[in-house]
């Protein structure tokens, strides 16, 4: 017998329906119970379905609830004793707290659950939408006699029935109209989840019991447009001709069968009928001439059937939408639109969405979960505190938070913060990590570039062989005594080049040199552009990214290819009096910035000297 056959078995007295959901199975629920309960549908819940069928503004509201519950992810935590935070998630390789066979032995049942992490995100977006309408949902699982593998259904209230006896129940598999199976109550786990009705909990209750009389408003005035817009009798009303008038032109009969006896109705028709017959006809736009005794003015008549309800039925449609957003378990932006909103403001609208409207939700399934399929199933397999572990949710994936890199950035510089917390502010996960020789080697290309005492023994490390003359003179100035005096030295003339760093050649001393000098220009040219897009977008833009770095702006804010040249206007005035001639140079700089821009890439110094290197301005220059 499996662990998912004998979990609550040991605990009797537990009563059945308490919490939020209902475990049947022959420990738990007896077979009263079950007819009393499986099968049962109310008949507000079948005209639920008729308008979640029919009305896309419900099924587009239900539907982003339904969406962003398939994007969260379960997990199994430890419960915080005190419940200030989150229960803390499970290690798969354990930790000081649990030994790995112990991880192991808690994450089982959630890996088994719905096949694992992408059924559960189907499993979730179903539970969602039928909590949603009928309000009450079943999570069946049961051994597949094909496969033999464990298998889990989430069944509307519709695909399941009792039979007479109790003992068994019918499911309506999702394989095809006819796939039905018969199911022992005490060879399946199925589980009840509902929204708890607030006068009578064990009843269901759902959004749509106080928005029919919405729904029936918004499906009648959408049915009235569409009999406006369909109906020819509605569309063209109705045209009185006095006897006596005539056509201005001989008309041509018709044969035996004209369109009307009388000549002028006739004329009429056929000038209705014709551009309806060929599009491209003039009879659409020329009007049709009669001629008449006297004044025309009561000759024809033209009565519309149009009411006054024609000219109201777009705003009233609009407000029956407004309610339905209002009624429902979705941000009412969800249906009305976010066109009066900004970023930020949307941003919040997002937020609250997820707190108010999805999070309560993924709480009540969670909860179902834990205390009627997790914890019965630990018991089952032998852990010993069954209690202080939960199944939980993750919703960081549907959060788009500000950019708060800066100041994850500023606490990592200050150790208050972890490398796998820096790189999750970033959008990155641990994976993205360098290993143990990447860290090694960006070490030693800090201490080759910073450290000239130590930049021979770096390189030698890095795998460069230096010259016996840099050797020696690194380790010579390494021995050296300092002199230390108490006055101040007497300043130096300014030489001319770059100064001269002990253990490094000339010509890479130049080098770096010149890349810092290059550095400078760049950083002065970024901040122009940041400061650019900044002032473009307002006020409430400059206040969000006022802990940005202006050159950094435009990996946060995305810049057009035709608006680089008024962004870098006098970016490089400085730049290019300093360095007088040095074309090719100036153009790989431009070229360097503007590519920055474009792919709202971070500069590095590195970035830069591949850069300049590639643009070849020493071969140019020699």
């Amino acid at each position: 017998m499996a662990w998912w056959q004998i979990h609550k078995r040991d605990r009797p007295g537990d009563p059945a329906g308490t919490g939020g959901a209902v475990l049947a199975s022959a420990a738990l629920v007896s077979k009263d119970q079950v007819r009393t309960v499986v099968g049962k549908k109310a008949e507000w819940q079948a005209e639920g379905w008729a308008f979640y069928r029919s009305v896309p503004e419900l099924r587009a509201g239900v539907s982003w609830a339904a969406n962003g519950c398939s994007r969260a992810r379960l997990y199994i935590g430890r419960i915080d004793p005190d419940g200030s935070s989150k229960p803390i998630p499970v290690d798969a390789e354990g930790n000081d707290d649990i030994s790995a066979d112990m991880a192991a032995t808690l994450l089982a049942p959630l890996e088994e659950l719905a096949g694992g992490q992408l059924g559960q995100s189907e499993m979730l977006r179903r539970l969602s939408i039928l909590l949603d309408i009928p309000g009450e949902s079943y999570l069946l699982g049961y051994d597949d006699p094909a496969s033999g593998s464990r298998r889990w259904l989430v069944c509307s209230p519709s695909e399941i029935t009792s039979t007479s006896s109790g003992a068994t129940i019918r499911v309506q598999l999702p394989d095809s109209p006819t796939a039905r199976i018969e199911l022992p109550l005490d060879e399946c786990t199925l589980l009840r989840l509902w929204r708890p009705d607030d006068e009578i909990t064990h009843r269901p209750d759902s959004p749509i019991q106080a928005l029919r009389d919405p729904l029936r408003e918004l499906q009648g005035l959408s049915a009235h447009v569409l009999a406006t817009v369909e109906s020819r009798l509605a569309g063209a009303g109705l045209m009185l001709l006095s006897d006596d008038v005539a056509p201005a032109t001989p008309q041509q009969s018709d044969g035996p069968n004209p369109l009307h006896a009388n000549p002028v109705a006739a004329a009429l028709l056929e000038s209705m009928a014709t551009p309806l017959k060929n599009r491209d006809s003039a009879a659409a736009i020329v009007p049709l001439l009669l001629t008449t005794p006297g004044s025309p003015k009561d000759k024809l008549v033209y009565e519309s059937f149009a009411t006054e309800l024609d000219g109201n039925v777009l705003p009233l449609r609009e407000a029956a939408i407004k309610r339905v957003g209002i009624g429902l378990d979705v941000p009412p932006e969800t249906l009305t639109g976010m066109a009066d909103s900004n970023h930020w403001s949307a941003w919040l609208t997002d937020e609250t969405g997820i707190k108010m409207h999805l999070e309560p939700k993924l709480g009540l399934i969670a909860e179902a979960l834990t205390d009627r399929y997790f914890r019965p199933a630990w018991e089952a397999l032998g852990v010993p505190d069954p209690e202080n572990w939960a199944c939980w949710y993750d919703t960081s994936e549907l959060r788009q938070r500000p950019n708060r890199g800066p100041e994850a950035a500023e606490a990592h510089s200050r150790g208050v913060l972890s490398d796998e917390a820096y790189l999750r502010e970033l959008g990155f996960s641990a994976e993205d990590m360098p290993d143990d020789d990447e860290q090694q080697r960006r070490l030693l290309l800090q201490l080759a570039t910073t450290s000239p005492q130590l930049a021979p023994a770096a390189l030698e490390a890095l795998g460069v062989q230096l010259p016996d003359s840099a050797r020696a003179a690194a380790t010579d100035a390494d021995r050296a005594p300092v002199e230390i005096t108490r006055e101040p030295a007497e300043p130096e003339l300014p030489r001319e080049g770059p100064p001269e760093l002990p253990g490094v050649t000339a010509s890479a001393a130049a080098e770096e040199w010149r890349i810092s000098c290059l550095d400078m220009a760049v950083r002065r040219a970024l901040e122009r552009a940041g400061q650019w897009l900044l002032n473009r977008g307002g006020r409430s833009l400059r206040g969000q990214f006022r802990h940005v770095p202006l050159h950094r702006i435009h990996v946060e804010l995305a810049a057009d290819p035709d608006q680089l040249d008024a962004m870098l206007e006098h970016a490089y005035r400085e730049f290019h009096a300093a360095t007088p001639g040095e074309t090719c140079l100036h153009r790989a700089v431009d070229h360097y910035v503007r590519a920055l821009l474009l792919a709202r890439e971070e500069h590095h110094r590195d970035y830069l000297a591949r850069a300049v290197a590639q643009a070849g301005c020493d071969e140019a220059a020699a």
